[in-house]
């Protein structure tokens, strides 16, 4: 199951990646289309990285690097995320204002630390635990808002987002307990702030 989604989020990234090939005659291929900082997520308190978009501007992939203070996590946790988020909407305001009413999103998030295990230690038995506590899977749903601007003779954009999300873990929980574990138990809120070099 974990190969299949590796297999998964990499052959999105290398579809986004592909299909920016050309965009902007000013920057090279390989240069990210925006820059992202988000807060909280399950893929730590703050994180950021870069990202691509695709030419019709719906498909987002990032690469999120982010920490967890150990005041608020126990440990202090370093975090690497790849996203991909689907938006297949854009509604135009006034002064250059625009919303995204609806994102849908899956994430795969691999977590740093002798703690955590890409594969149990032997010493289990085999089938005891079935996943990773390194590597969670992880969807969410949200919407945006945004303006696009000129800065320097160069369109940029800054956008403002929300999602809420979970993991499988959580998941698994709920089905198995929903006489204990409403919707609200497993779905955290993220907040982040996109800026744009279109």
């Amino acid at each position: 199951m974990k190969n299949y989604l590796l297999s998964l989020f990499f052959l999105i990234s290398l579809s986004s990646l592909a299909q920016e090939v050309g965009l902007n005659p000013y920057r090279k291929w390989y240069m990210p289309d925006h820059l992202k900082l988000q807060f909280a997520g399950n893929i730590g308190f703050l994180s950021g990285g870069p990202g691509y978009v695709s030419r019709n501007k719906t498909l987002e992939t990032d690469l999120l690097f982010g920490f967890l203070p150990q005041k608020f996590g126990g440990d202090a946790l370093v975090t690497t995320t790849l996203k991909t988020t689907y938006s297949p909407w854009r509604i135009g305001l006034k002064n250059d204002y625009y919303i995204r009413p609806f994102s849908i999103g899956a994430y795969l998030s691999y977590t740093f630390g002798p703690q955590f295990d890409t594969k149990w230690p032997s010493y289990y038995p085999a089938g005891y635990y079935w996943w990773a506590t390194s590597i969670r899977p992880g969807a969410y749903l949200g919407g945006k808002a945004g303006r696009n601007v000129v800065v320097n003779n160069r369109r940029r954009s800054l956008e403002l987002y929300y999602e809420l999300g979970t993991y499988d873990l959580l998941i698994i929980s709920y089905v198995q307990n929903k006489s204990f574990l409403k919707l609200h138990d497993i779905v955290s809120l993220s907040l982040g702030v996109k800026f744009g070099f279109d």
